[in-house]
């Protein structure tokens, strides 16, 4: 029986190819440009926080979170870092068949996951800075355009040959 069509790589048309482009352009002028887009989302986090009646609720946040993680207000490094991450699975789902791109966002996740982890028991065995350190650079790595650059090939060139073994077998 033959596989699906979502499990045959994606065809790399001219405009996934143009679109998938564009927005690594943005993330790379985000990346450069990376601290008027912080000033501007740490203010709309501001006023939306104030409009909501929950002024001091990020500088309560930011209190508990050690330096060595981040510096900026918690609301605004959670949205970029979101923002960013939905940016590159988006450019990797147009260059990668569909079942390689639950794999990639398993991947981002895990790599999430275990930053919080590592923060997080940082913080509960007293503010290791290690554990800080590590969660951080875990982080960085993954709000990052490295991630996309290894990901797209490894996994066309993976899901390509799952896709010809198991058509070998048929």
């Amino acid at each position: 029986m033959p596989e699906p069509a979502a499990a045959a790589p994606a065809a790399l048309t001219w405009p996934r190819l143009l679109l998938a482009a564009l927005l690594l352009l943005l993330l790379f002028w985000v990346g450069t440009y990376d601290e008027p887009v912080f000033a501007w989302l740490s203010a709309a986090w501001q006023r939306l926080l104030a409009a909501l009646g929950l002024d001091g609720l990020a500088a309560r946040l930011q209190q508990g979170t050690s330096g060595l993680v981040t510096k900026r207000s918690l609301p605004t490094v959670i949205t970029y870092s979101l923002a960013y991450t939905g940016v590159c699975l988006l450019i990797i789902g147009l260059l990668v068949p569909r079942r390689a791109l639950r794999t990639a966002f398993w991947l981002y996740g895990g790599v999430f996951a275990a930053s919080a982890v590592l923060v997080l028991v940082g913080k509960a065995a007293g503010d290791v800075a290690w554990l800080y350190k590590l969660g951080r650079q875990l982080i960085d790595f993954i709000v990052s355009p490295l991630p996309v650059a290894a990901l797209v090939p490894l996994l066309r060139w993976y899901y390509a040959g799952a896709q010809s073994t198991s058509q070998a077998h048929q």
